[in-house]
């Protein structure tokens, strides 16, 4: 059987005692600590927050392959051009923050070599089509995309089809 303690004196409290051996050093306050040499708690390293994601303006193309240079160049112009056409409105400058994002995904990929050669193969078709203004094959071009590689390419074709579709309704 569990019995609790119960002190016996019940009127005894906590009564702060004064410590005779303590000498206080004169210019500190009793709060302060006497010794300037006790372990200070490590500081915290500064985290650096985390980088922005590459935008159509920031993202690094140094490494990018020659044989894919016209995708940047290509994409870099679409991208101007649709940006403007889009122009200022709230919903649409998000829009185009959203596409220069994901966009700018799709520039370190190429940047790292991280795009499978079937993306390659299909997006340089793809960017020559918009160079000559051939938007019903870069539209073909894109749903080959998405059926056959969806999954490397899903982050960015999105912003990639809105973008010709943008393009494709002003006609230059």
């Amino acid at each position: 059987m569990f019995t609790p303690a119960v002190p016996t004196n019940s009127a005894s409290r906590f009564i702060p005692s004064t410590n005779q051996g303590f000498v206080q050093r004169p210019g500190l306050s009793p709060a302060q600590p006497s010794s300037p040499t006790q372990a200070q708690p490590p500081a915290q390293p500064t985290v650096a927050p985390p980088a922005p994601p590459p935008t159509v303006q920031t993202a690094d193309t140094s490494n990018v392959s020659a044989d894919l240079r016209p995708v940047i160049a290509t994409l870099t112009r679409l991208f101007d051009e649709t940006s403007k056409a889009l122009g200022g409105a709230p919903a649409k400058k998000r829009e185009i923050e959203d596409n220069s994002k994901k966009i700018g995904a799709l520039f370190a990929k190429l940047n790292t070599g991280d795009i499978s050669p079937n993306v390659s193969s299909k997006l340089i078709q793809m960017c020559s089509a918009l160079d000559s203004s051939d938007f019903a094959t870069a539209m073909q071009l894109q749903i080959l995309l998405t059926t056959s590689d969806w999954d490397e390419c899903n982050f960015w074709l999105s912003s990639l089809k809105r973008m010709i579709k943008t393009r494709q309704s002003f006609r230059v």
